[in-house]
């Protein structure tokens, strides 16, 4: 007969170990070396690490990391979900509902982060909680036959260097700050999360190099960088490899150009892999046959609307909008029902309203719209967003809409 399940609580730091072979245990993965596991020891918010347990055992764990996120007209606190696993001999047992819950009616609660995100590894699971797919991204494996540019002007005034990784992280965190306002859905980057982005443990390489950074220069000043590692393959009858690009940033078009035209030449190598660029990054333009590096579409950043009210109210707009939203919510039911959203690309209000509705739709289509990549005109060909007035929909539509698509800039 099932045991009683503990209400989930946070952990005590002593907690970790379990909550780590939780992880390893619910997604099947190898036990962390000591290395590894000390970086995600540093990375873990105790406050904001929660257990379910069944007596003395562990069975359910999510974590909360605390990052700030681009949005239209500036950035907004992010409640980072993470580390979600059950045990699977507790599946079906409400315990992913209940941490679920816990998380986003403690921050309701608390007056904590208005907007959460997470990546997901199965995607189902969390729209029964309002996430809505907001960002994506494409990978492209470039074929070294197939990677000639379309070059900027000014390319030719750009010069490369290699610089030691361990030595790199000041000037590129500053090159990553700089980028940070130009698209929606890029986090902010902490220390912390700085050192982890070129941190190079074993697991992380599959079989590739050290990670190496190249630098690209123009006038002195830095202004774009890459860190990549390379797999080898010496075959016959040539060696061939695999230059994995693991981030890529640069202040304009030419040293971007100039880095990734570096990135598809280098010696021995005969293709070039980009993980996750936005969808429509440079390289999608710059690339003169596209089709031949395979773009393949991912799904990147869910976003749930803690409080519509407060979420709304921190974007900007790109066209006036003055719309009756009513809203279904029945996982956070505070934010069901009609809000008037005004505003434009000064700010905005978002206030409860008794007002005819102009649109209805659920909170996790509202989610979905939040950055901008997704269009509210298109959730409505597919019957996701009900028009009550006419004209509301495309209205609203060109006001959510974002000149670059949104994208998520590192995992978590």
């Amino acid at each position: 007969m099932p045991t009683e399940l503990s209400a989930p609580r946070s952990l005590a730091e002593s907690e970790f170990d379990q909550f780590f072979s939780l992880d390893e245990l619910a997604f099947g993965s190898e036990p962390q070396s000591a290395a590894l596991r000390e970086i995600d020891k540093q990375l873990l918010e105790a406050d904001r690490t929660i257990g379910v347990f069944d007596g003395p055992q562990i069975v359910g764990g999510a974590s909360i990391f605390t990052f700030e996120m681009t949005v239209p007209g500036g950035r907004v606190p992010l409640a980072g979900v993470s580390w979600v696993s059950v045990m699977p001999t507790h599946r079906r047992r409400g315990i992913l509902r209940s941490m679920m819950r816990h998380q986003l009616h403690g921050l309701h609660e608390s007056g904590g982060e208005a907007v959460a995100g997470l990546t997901a590894t199965e995607p189902p699971i969390y729209g029964r909680f309002g996430y809505g797919l907001a960002s994506r991204s494409a990978q492209l494996t470039i074929p070294r036959s197939h990677s000639a540019l379309r070059k900027p002007q000014g390319i030719d005034a750009v010069t490369l260097r290699l610089i030691p990784t361990a030595q790199s992280l000041e000037l590129c965190e500053q090159i990553y700050a700089r980028q940070l306002l130009t698209r929606p859905g890029m986090l902010v980057r902490t220390a912390e999360w700085a050192k982890v982005c070129i941190a190079d443990p074993d697991e992380w390489r599959a079989g590739r190099s050290k990670m190496r950074t190249v630098l690209a220069e123009c006038d002195g000043q830095a202004v774009g960088y890459a860190h990549y590692r390379i797999k080898r393959q010496f075959g016959m009858p040539t060696p061939t490899g695999d230059v994995g690009v693991a981030e890529l940033y640069a202040d304009d078009a030419a040293s971007y150009a100039a880095l990734l035209e570096y990135l598809t030449s280098i010696d021995l190598t005969n293709t070039t892999s980009l993980p996750g660029i936005p969808l429509d990054g440079p390289p999608m333009h710059l690339l003169e046959n596209v089709r031949a590096a395979s773009p393949r579409v991912r799904d990147a950043m869910y976003v749930r609307l803690v409080d519509i009210d407060r979420a709304l109210a921190s974007r900007t707009y790109s066209a006036q909008i003055d719309v009756v939203i009513d809203v279904a919510d029945p996982f956070c039911p505070w934010n069901a029902g009609r809000w008037r959203l005004a505003g434009g690309e000064k700010g905005a209000t978002c206030e409860r309203t008794t007002a005819v509705p102009d649109l209805a739709l659920g909170v996790r289509e509202l989610g979905s719209v939040f950055l901008g990549g997704n269009s509210l005109a298109a959730l409505g060909a597919a019957g996701l967003v009900e028009e009550r007035r006419s004209g509301a929909l495309a209205e609203a539509s060109r006001a959510f809409a974002t000149d670059l698509e949104p994208w998520l800039s590192f995992g978590y």
